[in-house]
């Protein structure tokens, strides 16, 4: 899908924001009583937006990007028991041969 992006399309968008009004509408009738006809009315708005979602195809936003590789680093403390056991690469320590102006 060439050009597009993780944030989807905008039909797609309409059916979640018709889900979240039955939500809210849903939550505003438990909290103010409850009334429930109001309560099934959010539940019949979210039913609506659900519709709304499989007829744009709301699962097609969906992207799947490629496997992400990241190269393995060792840990330090590998790294340090390496130094330690003359196992790794030396590490100079004398400032003869560390001087930074040769």
């Amino acid at each position: 899908m060439a050009g597009s992006s993780h944030a989807g399309r905008l039909s797609s968008w309409v059916a979640v924001v018709v889900m979240w009004i039955g939500f809210i509408v849903g939550g505003v009738a438990m909290v103010s009583g409850p009334s429930w006809w109001l309560f099934w009315t959010g539940i019949g708005i979210v039913a609506v937006g659900g519709v709304i979602g499989l007829i744009v195809r709301i699962f097609d936003d969906v992207i799947i990007d490629a496997p992400r590789i990241l190269p393995e680093e060792a840990h330090p403390a590998v790294l340090h028991a390496r130094a330690t056991s003359g196992e790794g690469p030396a590490i100079a320590t004398d400032p003869q041969t560390t001087h930074p102006h040769g």
